[in-house]
Parts: structure tokens; C-alpha cells; sequence
């Protein structure tokens, strides 16, 4: 049933950013990259883009209006705790944009803006005896740790690795997750939805085959009540579009397709 793929197809599509988008975002982010670095001087080693807008996994505000473009600040020292370097980072924010909403969202400082939402990230290099420098940002409030490794560059390889090999069907894959998960509340975290679809393997070239494998795989271990429901519902979403394959009903199939990845209006 090629009626499947079609709407995938043209879904993906709508859930790409335009080239006006993207403009305007990359515009701000250098905008922003100067007066960081005018700012903050001989503070920090560099300043770059990381998360979904560097993999290619973003989705537009006017689609998912979770949606932010991450910018890692690594200083050239880790002198202080990270609500410090968060201060310093809010009071950078609150001075560049004054009339723009700046609030923190630990580990990280939000500047949202008329056409997309910044995360501010600081980050520094700490040499380990085992494992050579390791690149270092604030844990999550619930973490007993001050500092937590991350390997950002890895995800972005392993993604496009895996991508290139998948026909590149992995990346549109991960779109139509996290638009669903947009939809129901962002319940999943964005990076955990990526490395899932990197880690499991696609029988048949179609996207179609590649959601349907993805749900499969699904599993409620240790998921709160609300994600077990969001499982659910993709599993049963996914059963019924099988029947309806089989049934040869095509125009019931795209109706199933629209109650839970609907074209963006």
C-alpha cells in the first residue's frame, strides 16, 4: 500500500524547515555567537550549536513550539559552580535582548526570540586521568552530581552514520517520534527518542516499515503512566494500519495516519 508512504513522505517534508527559518535562526545565532564572545572575552574557549538543530532532527516552533536551537558556551575554566556560570550566562541574556523573555531552565538559560528559542548551555573541558578531557555541562536538578559528562559530536556521527546507511529514512523517522511527542506533551526526552531509532535495525526500505519497526520495539519498562499510554496508543495505531493494509482499504489507512500525525496546519 503505497498510500502509507505517500503521506509519510509528504509529512516529512512539511516538518522540515524552510530555508526562510533556517535563515533567520542562523542569522540570530551569529548575532548571538559575537556578542557572547564580546561579552565574555578571553573567558571561553569557543561557542557552537549542538542538539537537534545541529543533527538535523529540529522541528519548527510553528510545528513543535517545545522546540529550541542548543548553544554550548565552554569556558576556558570550571572556577565556579554551574548556577554561577547560569547567573552569568542570565545576565548576558538579560542585557542583549532586554525586551526578549530570558528565564532559567536548569541546566541551561532560555532566550526566546519572535522566531525561535535559544537554550543557553554552559560547559567546560576537564582532563581525566582514564578517559583524557571530557567536555562537561550542568546535570539535571534531580542528579546528585554538579557536572555531567556529554559526547554530543558521537550522537551527530552515529545519527548520520546510521542515516546514510538507512537510505535516509532515520532522520524522518525521528521527525515523525517527536512530532507525536510534541503533540502529546514532549512526555520523552528528544535525545533518547534519537538514540533508540539509531540502535534498532529496519527490515524493509519504507518508511512505513521503519515507523512500524520503531513502534515495535517499543517497550512500558520503568515509563511513567502517562508515557505507557503514549506507547500504547502508537502501538495500537500501528496494529491498526497493518490490518488495514492487509484489508486493502487505503483511504482508512490515511485516516488512521491523520488521529495521531496529522498534517501541521
Amino acid at each position: 500500500m503505497n498510500e502509507i508512504n505517500t503521506y509519510l513522505t509528504q509529512l516529512s517534508k512539511q516538518l522540515c524547515c524552510s530555508k526562510d527559518v533556517t535563515d533567520k535562526i542562523d542569522n540570530s545565532y551569529n548575532y548571538l555567537e559575537g556578542k557572547i564572545f564580546e561579552h565574555f572575552r578571553d573567558r571561553i574557549e569557543k561557542v557552537q550549536i549542538f542538539g537537534s538543530y545541529d543533527r538535523g532532527t529540529y522541528l519548527p516552533q510553528t510545528i513543535d513550539p517545545y522546540s529550541d536551537v542548543d548553544v554550548m558556551i565552554v569556558f576556558k575554566t570550571n572556577e565556579f559552580q554551574p548556577d554561577t556560570f547560569l547567573k552569568h550566562l542570565r545576565e548576558f541574556a538579560h542585557k542583549i535582548y532586554p525586551r526578549s523573555e530570558v528565564s532559567p531552565d536548569h541546566p541551561a538559560i532560555t532566550v526566546i526570540l519572535q522566531h525561535t528559542k535559544f537554550e543557553l548551555v554552559p560547559a567546560y573541558f576537564e582532563n581525566s586521568f582514564w578517559n583524557g578531557e571530557e567536555l562537561k555541562i550542568p546535570a539535571p536538578r534531580n542528579k546528585e552530581l554538579k557536572w555531567i559528562t556529554t559526547d554530543h559530536l558521537q550522537l551527530k556521527k552515529d545519527l548520520n552514520k546510521k542515516n546514510e546507511r538507512e537510505n535516509r529514512m532515520l532522520i524522518p523517522l525521528v521527525k515523525f517520534i517527536k512530532y507525536f511527542n510534541s503533540l502529546n506533551g514532549k512526555l520523552f526526552n528528544s535525545f533518547l527518542i534519537e538514540e533508540f531509532a539509531i540502535n534498532r535495525s529496519y527490515p524493509e526500505n519504507e518508511l512505513k516499515y521503519y515507523l512500524f519497526e520503531f513502534i515495535n520495539d517499543l517497550n512500558t519498562k520503568d515509563l511513567s503512566e502517562e508515557q505507557i499510554k503514549f506507547v500504547q496508543e502508537l502501538k495500537i495505531r500501528r496494529k491498526n494500519l497493518i490490518t488495514l493494509e492487509k484489508g486493502n482499504m487505503p483511504e482508512y489507512a490515511i485516516q488512521e495516519l491523520q488521529k495521531f500525525l496529522p498534517y501541521p496546519c
